[in-house]
């Protein structure tokens, strides 16, 4: 991409920081062990309930909707209308995944009659809290997982945003790479020490009266949306930003 140096959106993790390889290949068995076996749910009955309410649910990066299932079913289960982002896979920053996005979020609060909330993992966090920003008539709360709010990002998947940046809308990233800003919504952003993919300092944003950062210990990057307790706290959050 021309005049962004790619070593400004994600660089490889330093030595001693627990991230690399070994990382990302112990998160992909974690996924794969996750995959293989029924979903566990936090009790359900000691949860608050929606009432339709819808959420847009967005995948993290190089990955679709499949990876959200879980997280979506849960919702369901408690009352809101939890939907996925239909975009196929998370390929960065794009302008027509974002438009795309926007028209998700216009359509499910039609269909809702009210304003909705966006959740994400990871990159789909960073994307969340963004069609938040460009969205206040449509979006009322933003949830994050093991989403980045500082630059650049350790990660081990940084080859990966280095070989797609040349797809990436040059203004979305500027406008991020300039100063990342948190929405003026409510937030909730959950992070794990044990995350394998992303330095979990950079996933806790500034402190806010907006915003929430929660630690979910023993979830992994992965997995965090289908860990029960991040789920509950994703209830409760809900229940508030709706009420």
């Amino acid at each position: 991409m021309q005049g962004i140096d790619h070593r400004a959106l994600a660089t490889w993790p330093e030595k001693g920081s627990g991230l690399g390889v070994g990382s990302w290949f112990r998160e992909s068995v974690r996924l794969a062990k996750w995959s293989a076996f029924p979903p566990s749910f936090p009790e359900r009955g000691a949860l608050p309930r929606g009432n339709g309410e819808g959420v847009l649910v967005i995948p993290g990066f190089l990955t679709g909707d499949g990876t959200t299932v879980r997280l979506r079913t849960f919702l369901w289960g408690l009352g809101y209308r939890a939907e996925g982002w239909r975009a196929g896979r998370n390929l960065g920053p794009r302008s027509r995944a974002i438009e795309r996005l926007k028209t998700r979020v216009a359509r499910l609060a039609d269909q809702t009659g009210g304003k909705v909330a966006v959740a994400g993992v990871s990159l789909g966090g960073v994307f969340a809290r963004e069609v938040a920003r460009m969205m206040p008539d449509h979006v009322c709360a933003v949830a994050t997982m093991c989403s980045p709010a500082r630059l650049p990002i350790p990660t081990p998947l940084a080859p990966f945003v280095w070989a797609l940046q040349r797809s990436f809308d040059p203004g979305l990233v500027a406008g991020v790479m300039d100063d990342v800003q948190m929405p003026p919504q409510k937030m909730l952003a959950l992070y794990s020490r044990e995350d394998g993919i992303v330095d979990w300092r950079t996933c806790v944003p500034p402190e806010s009266d907006t915003v929430t950062a929660m630690e979910i210990d023993g979830a992994r990057h992965s997995t965090i949306g289908s860990t029960p307790r991040a789920q509950a706290a994703l209830a409760h959050f809900l229940a508030r930003a709706f009420d």
